[in-house]
């Protein structure tokens, strides 16, 4: 059985809207979650879609609106609010983060859902990263470098993603998130801005209520 599921084109899809003044750094989505599942009616004609996000200095999406509208209003509103989860690394101005507005498009695909339980280090330079890989080699727990790592001076943090279809990823990461076991993690791989290690968490079992 196949499941209409809207996926966000990224990075190279993602411009800038400038207010004042353009940034040296644009921002780069570092972490997303899966949009609303789409209307049926959609199947046959998938409406072009593109949507307009206020990024913060901290990357987090403080509001948005669409721009090519689909017609349906209320999955537009599911959908902004879904944004609203999302994360982007910071637009930067010299050594400052900004503000800016980006657009971004919005494909619709049919996909078989691909469901992992994940958790996710960002770092914010390779550096870093490649400090986190060696530390998790030598037995360090993933959920402790978050508080580790900053110790030590760089820059990260932990989220625990939980249930995920994957397909929502790019396909770079999708192929390192297929080789992953249980309990595995991923080399750092670098999405927009930051750089990031996966691990794979063990399936939750049904309660059998």
């Amino acid at each position: 059985m196949k499941f209409l599921i809207a996926i966000a084109v990224v990075l190279s899809g993602c411009t800038y809207v400038s207010e004042t003044q353009n940034p040296d750094t644009l921002p780069q989505l570092v972490y997303r979650t899966a949009l609303p599942t789409v209307p049926p009616s959609w199947s046959n004609a998938p409406p072009k879609m593109e949507v307009l996000l206020q990024v913060s200095r901290t990357g987090e999406v403080t509001q948005g609106s669409f721009i090519d509208h689909t017609g349906n209003d209320a999955w537009e509103a599911r959908a902004l609010e879904e944004m609203k989860h999302w994360r982007f690394s910071p637009a930067r101005l010299g050594q400052d983060s900004v503000q800016v507005w980006v657009r971004l498009p919005i494909a619709v695909r049919f996909t078989d859902p691909m469901i992992m339980y994940l958790e996710q280090l960002v770092c914010a330079d390779r550096a870093c990263a490649d400090s986190a890989r060696l530390l998790l080699e030598e037995g360090h727990e993933f959920e402790s470098l978050a508080r580790e790592l900053p110790a030590a001076g760089c820059t990260a943090y932990e989220k625990n993603i939980g249930e995920m279809d994957i397909r929502t990823y790019p396909k770079e990461v999708q192929k390192e998130l297929l080789n992953l076991k249980e309990d595995g993690f991923t080399v750092p791989i670098q999405i927009g801005g930051s750089f990031v290690i996966f691990k794979r968490l063990e399936r939750k079992q049904d309660s059998g209520v």
